[in-house]
């Protein structure tokens, strides 16, 4: 059921509940930066990522042709495991089944699948999820080696294990030295999107009487460039991006900020030094590391009176959900180009929902046909013990009826298998080409949709949607229901 109180919203600006949530209660909202705050331009970012990191392979002695690799930035989605052993990037439903993979740039066959992990049964903890943007060119990077591999037998002598280590350890150096960062420095506008509704969001928050902290595992010098582009001057009283803030955390170390016990140090930006801090958070000063216990404890506020908004299902979301009672709101860009695509594609969903219908109305007809065919053939028994041959020859000569209809109706159902797996891998392909929409395997949650639903009390687009709802609303959760459940009017 939808919040029947923004009917002229837009749905995929709307702001979804999986639990009810008082936001008259909250009185301190906490924003994570990247791709929560700060928007990034993803192609040209992980475009950026993918092609520098290259650079690192070449120079650790990988052969020069890595160089031809291809950046696909519409390969990959977020939501997918990682089987770094064997090369593989899965698509895994809420059950923990595998029902998409690929090996580079090869999908599996059913039988591989099967084979390797559906027989089983897996642990999803045992893999690599590609939870946040930033592991996209990372993971595609590594899809690409795999296929490289594949394709020229020996020419990288390492597993696939250790490809995926190196591309691990190359990416988080381009981070560390400045090949990344420097280029964002110098062109902030070519790698980060202003949503101009943004300032007016927070200043709306601040209005209504609440107290916004940032936390992020940014560094300083990098959080500075990014919030000043994004939020400099955008409001009236707000020139600096640090009037938005009671208290700013960077280095957080998100998520060991959740169940730690490192302390707070201040940031000193001249002479550019961290120095211990005790005591109370003073506002408007910025700080590095520290712990939630900590942080509730010089804050003065605890549970469920912070909301924690963050774009990271495990690092922002589940750890916060699984070691505190904050609240939780999940920024998932995706939902901009997918809800739209949902309520385009209704009546392809229609169609399929009334294929399944016929296919079950077939199987129960061929039921039916089965068990009159076994009758039958007990009947001829008993004729036969009766040596009545009149009876025998017309219950044979229905049963060759029936036995023909069946076989005529399990090759209508094989057809009608067939026509479902084209509409449901047509309409997929609508929503990406490889693997499908966001929240669904199939006609399935996916394992990303069933941690939405477990940990995140609101989900949205963007931060800017909240200013379409009061500071004060009661966020009801309406979609709380069993499949016995019976819904209204029905």
């Amino acid at each position: 059921m939808r919040d029947e109180s923004k009917t002229g919203l837009p749905l995929f600006k709307r702001v979804f509940v999986n639990r009810s949530l008082n936001f008259a209660n909250t009185k301190l909202v906490g924003f994570d930066m990247d791709h929560t705050l700060a928007i990034y331009k993803r192609d040209a970012f992980e475009g950026l990522a993918f092609r520098e990191t290259i650079k690192k392979f070449i120079e650790a002695g990988y052969p020069e042709e890595l160089l031809e690799l291809e950046f696909k930035p519409n390969f990959l989605i977020r939501g997918l495991l990682v089987d770094k052993k064997n090369g593989n990037i899965l698509k895994v439903d809420t059950h923990k089944y595998v029902k998409n993979a690929y090996h580079g740039y090869r999908r599996l066959s059913k039988e591989e699948r099967y084979s390797l992990y559906n027989a089983q049964g897996i642990d999803p903890e045992n893999f690599l999820s590609i939870d946040m943007f930033f592991e996209l060119s990372e993971v595609q990077l590594y899809a690409e080696i795999v296929h490289f591999m594949n394709m020229h037998p020996g020419r990288v002598k390492k597993t696939f294990e250790e490809v995926h280590l190196d591309v691990r350890t190359f990416i988080d150096l381009c981070h560390k030295d400045g090949t990344i960062k420097n280029h964002v420095f110098k062109e902030p506008e070519k790698y980060i999107q202003r949503d101009k509704y943004l300032s007016t969001t927070l200043v709306r928050l601040i209005d209504a009487g609440k107290k916004l902290f940032l936390l992020t595992n940014s560094l300083y010098d990098y959080t500075k460039i990014i919030l000043g582009y994004v939020l400099d001057n955008s409001y009236e009283g707000f020139a600096n991006w640090k009037d938005y803030f009671e208290y700013m955390i960077v280095g957080a170390g998100k998520p060991g900020f959740f169940i730690g016990s490192q302390p707070f140090l201040e940031v000193v930006e001249e002479p550019n030094l961290l120095k211990l801090h005790s005591g109370p958070l003073h506002p408007k000063r910025v700080y590095y590391g520290g712990n939630a216990q900590l942080f509730e404890e010089v804050t003065g506020y605890s549970g469920d009176e912070i909301l924690y908004v963050g774009d990271h299902i495990y690092v922002d979301i589940i750890r916060t959900k699984d070691t505190l009672n904050w609240r939780t709101m999940l920024i998932i860009e995706e939902l901009e180009q997918e809800i739209p695509k949902l309520e385009e594609l209704t009546e392809d969903l229609e169609k399929i929902f009334e294929k399944l219908q016929e296919k079950e109305t077939l199987d129960e007809r061929l039921q039916k046909i089965r068990s009159m065919i076994a009758a039958n053939k007990r009947q001829v028994q008993k004729a036969e013990h009766r040596e009545d041959m009149k009876k025998i020859n017309h219950l044979l000569n229905e049963n060759e009826k029936l036995i023909k209809s069946l076989e005529e109706g399990k090759q209508s159902l094989k057809d009608l298998d067939k026509n479902i797996k084209t509409l449901m891998q047509n309409r997929e392909a609508k929503f990406h080409p490889v693997w499908g929409e966001l929240m669904k395997v199939g006609l399935e949650r996916s394992r990303f949709a069933n941690q939405v639903n477990a940990y995140a009390c609101l989900y949205t687009s963007r931060v800017s949607n909240l200013r379409y709802y009061s500071p004060f609303k009661k966020f009801i959760s309406f979609h709380e229901v069993l499949p016995h459940d019976v819904s209204p009017g029905a």
